[in-house]
């Protein structure tokens, strides 16, 4: 007995999106990153996101990576 194809229900570009969005992020010069956060971390980047540091939390990491790169090349 042969096996039935599943029919895919939901989104099936997925995979294609992601695609394209990994190709428009290289070609801008940028980088994917997967943080896993600690608790201290995760506090913080929550208090900063409410306080208005960014509008996105990855609006407020992007801000604060670029304010601690250029306090090191001040040092």
């Amino acid at each position: 007995m042969a096996a039935k194809k599943k029919v895919t229900q939901g989104d099936t570009t997925r995979t294609e999106r992601a695609k394209a969005h990994l190709e428009r992020l290289s070609e801008a010069k940028g980088k994917r990153l997967l943080v896993d956060l600690d608790a201290e971390g995760s506090v913080a980047l929550t208090e900063l996101l409410a306080s208005g540091y960014g509008a996105t939390y990855k609006a407020v990491v992007n801000r604060a990576l670029i304010a601690a790169s250029t306090r090191v090349k001040r040092t």
